[in-house]
């Protein structure tokens, strides 16, 4: 659905092959190569056939090239082209008469879109009803809202539809962009209340990593993932047991870091049997997972030189501080505290706790659904 065109000069730019011909080993492809003819400005178009064979898996190379001026006097050459083929070509080089056309030749790569009937239509259908958007964004449309808006993100023309879109009223782009998030919030809270009991710490990772937005909720300031699994030092000469947290994520102001270690809300926050009368000692998986994130933290701050030099050589640039990061440990469910003393020893250990928030899945989840009960206020 595109055609992307990467400059040759100032005057030219070369297209994409047109494939004419193929079989499992051999293509016929015509390579088009768009011009400023200072002669004939609408002669803007000219190419050459191509001859390719497969060298291996989804790689082709042109055929060594047939120098025509040595051809004796009793040779000739013939390449025959199908109607199909003819078609196929001549439907296709009228788009880069269009292209040039209307932008010339442009420096550097770029892309179109090629034009599609059917989309044309759904767009005419659009711009001229928009009484339709109302009906999707009625509450009983929702799964006809959600497809149509995920065939609007995954098709190729999807900037085009955007601009129709913004053509609506303020009003309705307000109350379509609430009600998407609003969707999105809630598929998310049905994940968590169908998976509160799941112990396995990746499935966590894996829904977070795939929904980072999630863990900006923790934040009062403004926070921008760096990286997921990503390595903060500690390897030993060996070049083994380097130190991974969770998350990085970073302060987009003073790009002070923000490290992020996940548990599964099976984790164990405290002792059940009493330290001392009312009083409850910390669980050691919730006490490992502290020292864990601390480490890491430790291992980042003395190690940061070293890792901005390795990134640097690997062209992977650092966009990121360590003045003095923040740590997260989100780990085991709050409603598991089912004593008052239980939730006094808890909320005594996490808060005095320097250098680490400590906050249970149930409530990081809360914090979503909060969200959704004040934008289903606003629709």
């Amino acid at each position: 659905m595109t055609i992307s065109i990467q400059t040759t000069s100032i005057n030219s730019g070369t297209g994409e092959d047109i494939i004419l011909r193929q079989t499992t080993s051999t293509k016929l492809v015509f390579r088009p190569e768009i011009v400023n003819n200072i002669n004939n400005s609408n002669a803007a178009v000219k190419g050459c056939f191509i001859f390719q064979k497969k060298k291996g898996k989804d790689q082709w190379e042109d055929h060594k090239e047939l120098e025509l001026n040595k051809l004796k006097a009793d040779e000739w050459i013939k390449l025959a082209i199908g109607s199909e083929e003819m078609l196929t070509l001549f439907t296709e080089i009228k788009k880069y008469y269009t292209i040039h056309e209307e932008y010339g030749v442009r420096y550097g790569s770029y892309t179109f879109f090629k034009a599609n009937t059917d989309l044309e239509k759904v767009i005419d259908l659009f711009e001229g009803n928009n009484e339709l958007f109302t009906q999707l964004l009625s509450d009983n449309k929702g799964e006809l809202l959600e497809q149509t808006l995920e065939w609007v993100v995954n098709t190729d023309n999807s900037e085009k539809i955007v601009d129709k879109f913004l053509k609506l009223g303020e009003k309705d782009l307000d109350q379509l962009n609430s009600l998407v998030g609003i969707a999105n919030l809630k598929k998310i809270l049905s994940v968590w209340e169908e998976n509160k009991d799941n112990r396995s710490e990746k499935f966590w990772q894996d829904l977070l990593k795939e929904n980072t937005w999630i863990l900006s909720q923790i934040f009062s300031n403004p926070t921008v993932l760096i990286d997921n699994e990503a390595f903060v030092g500690g390897k030993t000469t060996n070049n083994d047991k380097g130190k991974v947290v969770d998350f990085l994520y970073t302060n987009p102001f003073s790009k002070d870091a923000v490290l992020i270690e996940i548990k599964n809300p099976s984790t164990t926050l405290l002792n059940t049997t009493e330290y001392r009368a009312g009083v409850h000692s910390v669980h050691k998986d919730l006490a490992g997972a502290v020292s864990q994130v601390l480490t890491y933290k430790g291992s980042l701050q003395s190690e940061y030189t070293q890792i901005l030099v390795n990134n640097i050589r690997s062209q992977k640039p650092i966009d990121f501080d360590v003045i003095n990061p923040s740590c997260v440990v989100i780990s085991g469910r709050f409603d598991t505290l089912d004593k008052p003393a239980l939730k006094h020893s808890f909320e005594l250990y996490r808060k005095e706790l320097k250098n680490v928030i400590v906050i249970t899945f149930d409530e990081l989840f809360m914090k979503i659904k909060h969200l959704i009960d004040l934008l289903s206020k606003e629709v």
